[in-house]
């Protein structure tokens, strides 16, 4: 009887000792230790795809700066071409010379003409 009251106090005391605290414990240790395995496994998958994530970013940064690069060229090809067009327009508007008056000097009275350039 005095030795189990005894073993009792004891391990009220010390509860560490108790087989469940002990469990317990070893339980976290190795929970730690799996997670720490599992987290350096995962940084290591992570150091290996950051390169070609960032690689296939500017990738496509890259295209798509292209792709305005073109599209901004070609609009100015575009307005280049219909400022010159605009031009044309507006020297013949103001200066008809591709319409003009013919004499014939040949007859009795002068004939005149229309004569259209295009």
């Amino acid at each position: 009887y005095n030795e189990f009251k005894q073993r009792i106090n004891e391990q009220k005391q010390n509860p560490q000792n108790d087989l469940l605290i002990q469990q317990i414990d070893e339980w976290e240790s190795n929970s730690i230790e799996i997670i720490q395995q599992k987290a350096q496994e995962c940084r290591k998958i992570a150091v290996g795809y950051l390169p070609t994530l960032f690689n296939d970013i500017e990738k496509k940064f890259t295209d798509l700066s292209e792709q305005i690069k073109q599209i901004r060229k070609e609009n100015e090809i575009s307005l280049n071409n219909l400022r010159n067009q605009l031009r044309e327009i507006i020297q013949e508007l103001n200066n008809p010379s591709k319409i003009s008056v013919k004499k014939d000097s040949q007859s009795f009275i002068n004939e005149i003409s229309i004569i259209s350039s295009k």
